[in-house]
């Protein structure tokens, strides 16, 4: 039973690190074209993202919030929550929930994203892209993102 409790609080003390990530939090904004596959069109599209930025183990992670609007004959907005990491580099990879509001409609998504950040002395900028998934249907960003780190 010793044995148990001592390899569960080493366990712990490995997978919640005191390391701390370059900067806790981030904003930012990013602009492209978008892709709708139910239309088959390219229109303009921007999108907003809060990051809280952690490390769990060795992992830099981040938990973040983003808001998409893309302009066309119908406005599509969506919302979306997500979990990310930073593999290598400067990648940023996220998978989450969201919601994707077109005219009156609504629809549950998956919503997938990676980017690739070049610093520059307290914020980022670098390209995008993103894919929202309804199971019916789905859109994807190309462009580039500018992110504040604070």
């Amino acid at each position: 039973m010793r044995g148990l409790i001592l390899l569960i609080i080493f366990s712990t003390v490995n997978i919640v690190s005191t390391a701390q990530p370059a900067h806790r939090h981030s904003l930012g904004l990013g602009a492209g074209a978008v892709y709708l596959s139910d239309d088959k069109i390219f229109s303009p599209g921007l999108q907003l993202e809060y990051a809280y930025h952690f490390i769990w183990g060795t992992t830099p992670l981040h938990a973040s919030a983003c808001t998409e609007l893309i302009f066309g004959e119908e406005r599509h907005i969506g919302l979306a929550l997500g979990l990310g990491f930073t593999p290598i580099g400067n990648l940023d990879l996220g998978i989450g929930p969201g919601v994707m509001f077109e005219g009156k409609k609504h629809y549950f998504c998956l919503h997938l994203s990676g980017s690739w950040g070049f610093d520059l002395r307290g914020f980022s900028m670098g390209p995008i892209v993103e894919l929202a998934h309804t199971g019916r249907h789905f859109h994807m960003l190309a462009g580039l993102i500018f992110e504040i780190d604070f």
